[in-house]
C-alpha cells in the first residue's frame, strides 16, 4: 500500500456535522493534489482476479452493479468536465478543474482495468461500454440532464448555468451518488479478500473528497454572488434524479426469501438512502441553503417513494425496501443535523 494510501482522508460532508467548516481554496485543493497522486499500475488490479472467481453469488452480483453504476459515472463525468473548465468563473478555478479532468480519467481507466483484468468484462470496447450503459440507471436518466447542464454552462455568458451544472456534477453525482456508492461499496469489499479492488477505492475516495470540496466552495460563493435560487433550482432536480438512481427501477433487485437475508438486506439498503439523505441536506447547509432543508428532505422522501413505485411497475414486484413494510417503506435513520 503506497503512502497516499494510507493518508487521511478528509469528508467535507461528513465534517459538517459537528459545526462550522472552513472549505479549501481552489489553490489549496490544488495544493492537496499535487500531494496525493497514485497510479492504476501500482494498484495492480489482477491481484484480486482468483478471488473473484470464488466469491458467493450474492458478494458477485452486488459489487458488479456498484462497480458498473461507478465506471458509467465515471465515463460521463470525465466527457463532460471540460466545459466546467472552459467557462469557469476564475483562473484558479479552472487551474484546479485540470487537475480533477486527470482525476476523473484516472478513475476511469482504473475501473475498467478492474472489471476487465479482474472480473473478465468487456468494458473497455464500444460494444462493452454500450451494453453497460444499458444496464445502468445513471445513464439512462442522469447522464442525459447532466450533459446539457454542462453544454448550457460552456454557451452561457452567465455565471448561474455554471452554478448549476457544478450542482448536478459535483454536489449530486459526485458528493451524493458517488460519495454513497463508494462508501457502502468499501464497507463490503473490507469483509472480502479483494485487496486491490480495496486499494483503488480508498484512492478514489480521496480524489473526490477534493471534487465535492471544490463544489461545496463555488457553489457557496454562487449562493452569495446572488445565484441561490439558479442553484437551489438545480439542487431540486438533482434530488429527484438521485433518489430514481440510487433505487433503481430498472435494476432487478429481487428480495431474498429467506427472512434472516431479507432483514440484512434491508437494512443495508436503508443505509444507503440514509447516507444520501444525510449528504444532500448537509450540503446544503454548508453552501448556505440551510432553509432549504425541509423542503429537500420532503422532496426526497417523494423521490424515493416515485422510484419504489417505479420499480414495481416495472417489475411487477415489491423493492426491497418495501418487503417488509406492506407498501411503505421504514424511516431510515437520521443522523444528528
Amino acid at each position: 500500500m503506497s503512502a497516499s494510501t494510507s493518508s487521511a482522508i478528509l469528508d467535507i460532508t461528513e465534517l459538517a456535522a459537528d459545526g462550522p467548516v472552513r472549505l479549501p481554496t481552489s489553490r489549496q485543493l490544488y495544493g492537496r493534489w499535487e500531494r496525493q497522486q497514485w497510479s492504476v499500475a501500482d494498484v495492480g488490479v489482477s491481484r484480486d482476479t482468483q478471488e473473484w472467481r470464488v466469491l458467493r453469488p450474492f458478494y458477485r452480483k452486488e459489487l458488479l452493479n456498484a462497480l458498473a453504476e461507478l465506471e458509467v459515472g465515471e465515463v460521463c463525468v470525465t466527457e463532460t468536465l471540460s466545459s466546467l473548465v472552459e467557462s469557469a468563473p476564475t483562473t484558479d478555478h479552472r487551474i484546479y478543474l485540470c487537475t480533477q479532468l486527470a482525476d476523473e480519467a484516472r478513475h476511469v481507466r482504473f475501473f475498467q482495468s478492474y472489471l476487465t483484468e479482474a472480473v473478465g468484462m468487456d468494458v473497455e470496447s464500444s460494444e462493452g461500454q454500450h451494453a453497460l450503459d444499458e444496464t445502468t440507471d445513471y445513464a439512462q436518466v442522469f447522464a442525459p440532464r447532466l450533459r446539457r447542464a454542462t453544454d448550457r454552462a460552456r454557451e452561457s455568458a452567465d455565471e448561474g448555468p455554471w452554478h448549476a451544472a457544478v450542482v448536478l456534477y459535483h454536489l449530486i453525482t459526485e458528493g451524493v451518488l458517488a460519495a454513497t456508492a463508494l462508501r457502502t461499496t468499501r464497507e463490503v469489499v473490507r469483509t472480502l479478500a479483494l485487496p486491490a479492488l480495496s486499494e483503488g477505492l480508498t484512492n478514489v475516495i480521496r480524489d473526490e473528497s477534493r471534487h465535492v470540496s471544490f463544489g461545496l466552495a463555488a457553489v457557496r460563493e454562487g449562493v452569495r454572488s446572488g445565484w441561490g435560487l439558479t442553484i437551489w433550482q438545480a439542487y431540486a432536480a438533482g434530488i429527484d434524479l438521485a433518489a430514481w438512481v440510487l433505487i433503481g427501477p430498472r435494476r432487478h433487485n429481487p428480495a431474498p426469501v429467506i427472512r434472516q437475508a431479507l432483514l440484512y438486506r434491508v437494512a443495508q439498503l436503508e443505509n444507503q438512502v440514509a447516507i444520501a439523505r444525510d449528504r444532500l441536506l448537509r450540503q446544503l447547509r454548508l453552501i448556505g441553503l440551510e432553509d432549504r432543508q425541509a423542503d429537500a428532505d420532503s422532496r426526497w422522501t417523494a423521490a424515493c417513494e416515485a422510484a419504489l413505485n417505479a420499480y414495481r411497475g416495472h417489475w411487477n414486484t415489491d423493492h426491497p425496501l418495501r418487503a417488509l413494510a406492506g407498501n411503505q417503506t421504514r424511516p431510515p435513520a437520521r443522523s444528528q443535523l
